[in-house]
């Protein structure tokens, strides 16, 4: 889970068209939320990810629902209100249902910074305080078959990548072909950012978790290598990870 800024509304959702959508819902409990130019403001400002597992939505097997944070049946008045939508999947949706999250609260990444609630260890979130525990039970994002084997795959994936190509580099004496691989170091560390699935515990694993990152930095320093992009990208990923401690 990522901090997640609130973009413009929709210019068609003007005032009067949040009223109207609020009553019709209210009179007959219509579906008046499912609009085009709602669904597409949502996936842009989430990176086309559930906002609370990241897990890519509207894929051939992932559509995204959308979430309302206060409850449509309980705070009728937010069904459309907007900063209260969120993109979600359907198992972070589903699990989450009903619940109050004014009597139980959880994280809202549009409000919270999730690293202040959550940290991650083994491709697994823990709790900081009750609102990380609540936010943990109330989501299911530790959920073994749908999240963690996905994460674990992902960030394993990513690691053996970048720890072939950190070899490939050693190995290779010819300018051309070195200044080539480290091209394909950075866009692999770059597939850990914010705009890819699990990039909080992806980031988190490869910076403080493996050791492979800081072999390869430390290679790049020592050989006058390592440069404002990898600097760039290093603090990227810093700024999403949540690592338990942040000393490295």
């Amino acid at each position: 889970m990522i901090k997640l800024k609130l973009i413009e509304r929709p210019e068609e959702l003007t005032e009067e068209v949040q009223r109207q959508l609020t009553e019709k819902f209210k009179q007959n409990g219509t579906i008046v939320w499912k609009k085009k130019y709602i669904e597409n403001a949502l996936l842009e400002m989430s990176h086309y990810k559930c906002a609370y597992s990241e897990l890519r939505v509207n894929t051939e097997s992932n559509y995204m629902e959308i979430d309302h944070f206060k409850c449509k049946d309980l705070y009728a008045d937010c069904v459309v209100e907007w900063g209260n939508l969120l993109p979600s999947c359907k198992k972070c949706n589903s699990t989450k249902g009903n619940l109050d999250v004014m009597k139980y609260p959880i994280v809202n990444p549009l409000t919270d910074n999730p690293k202040d609630f959550l940290y991650v260890k083994s491709f697994r979130y823990y709790a900081r305080n009750d609102k990380g525990k609540t936010t943990i039970k109330a989501l299911a994002i530790n959920d073994l078959e749908h999240f963690m084997m996905s994460r674990f795959r992902r960030g394993n994936e990513i690691r053996n990548q970048i720890s072939d190509l950190l070899n490939l580099l050693k190995n290779e004496t010819e300018e051309p072909e070195k200044y080539s691989i480290i091209s394909k170091i950075k866009s692999k560390l770059e597939s850990c950012g914010p705009e890819y699935e699990y990039s909080a515990v992806i980031s988190t694993y490869i910076l403080y978790e493996d050791n492979t990152f800081k072999e390869l930095e430390n290679y790049l320093k020592a050989n006058n290598l390592w440069d404002s992009e990898f600097e760039t990208i290093k603090n990227t990923l810093t700024g999403i990870a949540m690592p338990e401690k942040t000393e490295r």
